[in-house]
């Protein structure tokens, strides 16, 4: 008698409630890609921001706020086609509130400007753990698979820019020109974005050097990062069956 009392109650449950039954892995899966390429839309709007830094950089030393707002966009957009439609509605929020706060006191107080920053890194940072995490997703395909594995990277190299760009700025510590180049120009934005890549890719073609403990240990988790990621995604891909379809 009882049994049967059960089971239907359990039958109700996984009739009405979300995911309900599922076991924990299951759960982490729940959530759809909005779109079958997602992977590629994803990968383009990282791509489109590395072809628009020379057409926003005018040798300034603070990010352009449209460049920020356009990077906050995308990622917020990215975060929306992974398929997680409430977080991308509250990350827009924090985005808009960020910038509004970063708007009205921007020029003075650094200590001010510190708070906007901050979640300027976490909305960011989700976004680049979200890809990653799809990219490493059972039942996406192949291709999608790669592309969001291709985007995260690109993610990891404007996070860790950044991450250097506040330690620079607030002067946390200190990142030098060579020296044919000091007298000649300050530290500009951008150099922030060539060192991570630089440092993200291995080439070190940077101009910029980062100086002491605190930037160096960015450099090196960078470093790490830029093996072990896509040592590890390369290692999932070919760990798939041929006939699975992630």
């Amino acid at each position: 008698m009882v049994s049967p009392w059960l089971s239907g109650l359990s039958q109700i449950a996984r009739q009405h409630i979300p995911h309900a039954g599922m076991l924990p892995h299951e759960r982490t899966h729940a959530h759809r890609a909005r779109l079958r390429h997602h992977g590629a839309l994803i990968f383009l709007g990282q791509v489109a921001l590395i072809v628009l830094v020379p057409v926003f950089d005018a040798g300034q030393r603070l990010t352009p706020g449209v460049y920020v707002v356009l990077g906050l966009a995308i990622s917020v957009a990215s975060v929306l086609l992974l398929g997680y439609q409430r977080l991308a509605i509250l990350l827009a929020a924090l985005s808009t509130a960020a910038c509004l706060w970063a708007t009205f006191h921007i020029v003075t107080d650094r200590g001010v400007r510190l708070l906007p920053m901050t979640m300027f890194l976490m909305i960011y940072l989700i976004s680049v753990y979200l890809s990653i995490l799809q990219a490493y997703k059972d039942g996406v395909t192949g291709i999608q698979r790669i592309f969001c594995g291709a985007a995260s990277f690109i993610m990891l190299g404007f996070f860790f820019a950044a991450v250097h760009a506040m330690v620079g700025m607030f002067e946390f510590a200190d990142y030098i020109l060579p020296k044919e180049l000091e007298g000649d120009r300050t530290v500009r934005w951008v150099d922030y974005i060539w060192l991570s890549f630089s440092t993200l890719t291995t080439s070190g073609f940077s101009d910029l050097s980062p100086i002491g403990a605190l930037p160096l240990t960015i450099a090196t988790i960078e470093g790490l990062s830029a093996i072990l990621f896509p040592a590890t995604l390369i290692g999932r891909i070919a760990s798939l069956p041929s006939d699975d379809p992630g």
